[in-house]
């Protein structure tokens, strides 16, 4: 049977999915921009004939990026805890995800704040910077003016705005704070509404009947 007693329990529960949701969305793209991106970087080191040798770096984009996916992992965790909570709560009515709100809010709203704080770092590089290569013969790096003629005849895209896996890695994490920010919302308000009616009924008889005793 529900438990009328759980404080917006509903909104609660939609918002935590949507965050969970979006979680998994952004753990997904991120795993796949990691996949892609040593593929494309192999295939550039295979075009390039020995004895040259090439370095293509993207610690940039993929420190930050390591950050987003292991926030976005804390958060699905997170989330999936809570939804089990109160899905717990709502059989059995055992107030364990009323009693955690504080909890809930607090770690939300902390993991959201990490997560926007490093989606900006990663938005940036994306939209401004691109792999950083490097070209040695024999030991001996190669002029920059080079390097850039061996891209253009590899036809070698540098830019980060050109890799349709690093603009979804640029976008679709910013839902995932989006929701898991409301989700705390959410939590924070559901901790400052009064105890409900069917509660303080409840709370009532307890008291008279201590009372009687």
């Amino acid at each position: 049977m529900a438990n009328s007693g759980i404080s917006l329990r509903l909104p609660r529960l939609i918002t935590l999915s949507l965050a969970w949701a979006w979680a998994v969305i952004s753990l997904g793209i991120e795993i796949n921009a990691f996949v892609k991106s040593n593929r494309d970087k192999k295939a550039i080191r295979n075009e390039v004939p020995p004895p040259t040798t090439v370095s293509v770096n993207t610690n940039d984009v993929f420190q930050s990026g390591a950050v987003v996916t292991t926030v976005s992992a804390v958060i699905l965790v997170l989330c999936t805890l809570y939804i089990g909570l109160l899905l717990l709560d709502n059989r059995r009515g055992s107030g364990l995800s009323t009693r955690t709100l504080a909890v809930q809010y607090l770690s939300l709203g902390f993991f959201a704040i990490w997560l926007f704080a490093t989606q900006i770092a990663v938005s940036h590089f994306v939209a401004t910077r691109s792999v950083k290569v490097d070209a040695f013969l024999g030991g001996v790096k190669l002029p920059d003016n080079v390097v850039g003629v061996i891209e253009r005849a590899l036809g070698a895209k540098t830019k980060y705005s050109s890799y349709s896996y690093l603009k979804l890695l640029a976008i679709l994490p910013w839902f995932t704070f989006l929701f898991t920010l409301i989700a705390a919302v959410v939590a924070f308000m559901a901790s400052r509404r009064p105890a409900s009616s069917d509660n303080v009924e409840t709370t009532k008889e307890k008291v008279e009947t201590t009372q009687t005793t």
